[in-house]
C-alpha cells in the first residue's frame, strides 16, 4: 500500500489562488489533493507534516543552470551533475536542465552525454528533464562570459551530431538569429522538437524578427548579452518583449538587472510568457573567491561574478530566492512568481502534463519555503528527500 503524506499549516500556492490553512494530500508518488484543509480529511494512519506556516509550492523548476557546490556541468563528469541534482533539493528544485557553454565541438559532445548518462542514472535529487545548449552558435560581439575560443557560425554536420549524442533529450539551444544560417538552424531546430531561444546576439530589430519568425520562442536571459535599447534602434530586446509568441528568461538576482528592469520584463512580458532562471554555477553555495566557469576564472564578492575583466559571469541565485526576488523588488504577486518559476519551466521541459503545478494526479514534487523565501523541505516524486524543520511525531 502506498505511503500517504499530509502536509498542512501552511499556505499553498496553486496555480490561480494562495490557500491559507491548506492541505496536500500525496499518496504514494502524486499529488491526490490540494486545497483548504477544512475540504478533505486527513487520511488515517497519514504522515503528517506541518510547515508551520510556510509556503507550500509545487517543485521549482531550472531550465539554465550551468553548475552548483563546486560542480560544473561543463567540467565534472555524470557524478558532478548527479551531485548538483542532489544539492538542488536545499533550494525546493525538484527539475532542472543541466546547460553547457560555448566549447569546442568535442567538449560539447562530452558534456551532452555526461548529462545524458546522469539521467538515465539518477540519484536521490531533482530530476534532469533534457539539457540546455547555449551555444556555441552565437554572436562574438555579444558573447558575455561565454569562451571565444567555442564561439562559431553554425555549423549543420555539429549539430547533427549534437542531436544524436543527446538521445531526444536536447530540449533547447540558444544561438544568434543574425549569424549566416541563423534561420535555417532554427528551422532545423523547430523540426527536431527543440526550442530555438535568440540570445548572446547582436541582432537588430528585423533581424530578431527574422529568427522569430522562422520558429525561434525564446529569449535567453533577456536583456543580458543582447545589443541594447536605443530609442531609433530598438534591437533584438524590443523584438523579444514586443511579439507575443516569445518567452523571456529573467534573471532576478538584482545583478544581471536592475529591480526595476526585472519588474519592466515581468510586467511586459506577463506570468505566461516571462521565465524565472538562475543562470547558477559552480560558486553557488560556496563562499566567496575564485571559481569556475568553463575554462574561466569567475570572482565572486557576494552575489556580483565576474571574469577578470568585470564582465558579470553567471550567478550564485537559488529558485526559492528567484521566487523571493521576483516577489521583493520584481513587482509580482506570489502566485505569479511561482507559475514562472514552476510551471513555465515545466512547459519548457516539457514536462507540464505531470510537475509544475499542486494538482491531483501530478507527481508529488513539493517544495516549502518559509515567509523569507528559504526553503525548508523538499519531496520529489513523494519522497521527503530535504528537510530543515523541527522532528515531528
Amino acid at each position: 500500500m502506498s505511503e500517504v503524506t499530509a502536509i498542512r499549516g501552511g499556505t499553498a500556492v496553486l496555480r490561480d489562488r494562495e490557500v491559507p490553512n491548506a492541505l496536500v494530500l500525496m499518496i504514494g508518488d502524486t499529488i491526490s489533493y490540494a486545497g483548504p484543509s477544512v475540504s478533505a480529511g486527513i487520511p488515517l494512519g497519514a504522515r503528517q507534516v506541518d510547515v508551520q506556516g510556510g509556503y507550500i509550492l509545487p517543485g521549482l523548476i531550472d531550465t539554465h543552470v550551468h553548475g552548483s557546490h563546486g560542480d560544473d556541468v561543463m567540467l565534472h563528469g555524470a557524478e558532478g551533475i548527479r551531485r548538483i541534482s542532489a544539492r538542488f533539493l536545499q533550494y525546493g528544485t525538484t527539475a532542472w536542465l543541466p546547460s553547457t557553454i560555448s566549447a569546442r565541438h568535442s567538449e560539447l559532445l562530452r558534456s551532452i552525454r555526461w548529462c545524458v548518462e546522469a539521467q538515465q542514472n539518477p540519484v536521490d535529487g531533482a530530476e534532469i528533464m533534457g539539457i540546455h545548449v547555449e551555444g556555441p552558435y552565437i554572436n562574438p560581439r555579444r558573447k558575455g562570459a561565454q569562451p571565444a575560443e567555442g564561439i562559431r557560425d553554425p555549423d549543420f554536420d555539429e549539430v547533427r551530431e549534437l542531436l544524436a549524442a543527446a538521445e531526444g533529450q536536447l530540449r533547447v539551444m540558444t544561438l544568434a538569429p543574425e549569424l549566416p544560417g541563423g534561420s535555417e538552424l532554427i528551422r532545423m531546430l523547430v523540426e527536431n522538437g527543440i526550442i530555438a531561444s535568440i540570445g548572446h546576439t547582436d541582432a537588430t530589430y528585423e533581424q530578431a524578427l527574422a529568427g522569430i519568425e522562422a520558429g525561434a520562442t525564446h529569449a535567453t536571459h533577456l536583456f543580458n548579452a543582447m545589443r541594447p535599447i536605443h530609442h531609433r534602434d530598438p534591437g533584438v530586446i524590443t523584438a523579444c518583449m514586443n511579439e507575443p509568441e516569445v518567452l523571456a528568461e529573467v534573471i532576478p538576482d538584482g545583478v544581471h538587472l536592475d529591480p526595476q528592469i526585472v519588474r519592466l520584463a515581468l510586467h511586459a512580458k506577463g506570468r505566461e510568457r516571462a521565465l524565472l532562471i538562475t543562470d547558477a554555477f559552480s560558486a553557488t553555495g560556496l563562499s566567496n573567491g575564485r571559481h569556475t566557469l568553463g575554462p574561466h576564472t569567475v570572482h565572486v564578492d557576494g552575489a556580483v561574478c565576474t571574469l577578470e575583466d568585470g564582465t558579470i559571469a553567471g550567478s550564485i541565485l537559488t529558485m526559492d530566492r528567484a521566487v523571493g526576488n521576483a516577489v521583493g523588488f520584481g513587482g509580482a504577486n506570489l502566485v505569479d512568481a511561482v507559475h514562472m518559476a514552476s510551471y513555465v519551466p515545466a512547459r519548457v521541459a516539457g514536462c507540464a502534463d505531470r510537475k509544475g503545478s499542486l494538482e491531483p494526479g501530478k507527481d508529488a514534487d513539493v517544495a516549502v519555503l518559509d515567509r523569507d523565501f528559504r526553503c525548508v523541505a523538499t519531496w520529489v516524486r513523494g519522497r521527503q528527500l530535504y528537510s530543515t524543520l523541527p522532528e515531528q511525531a
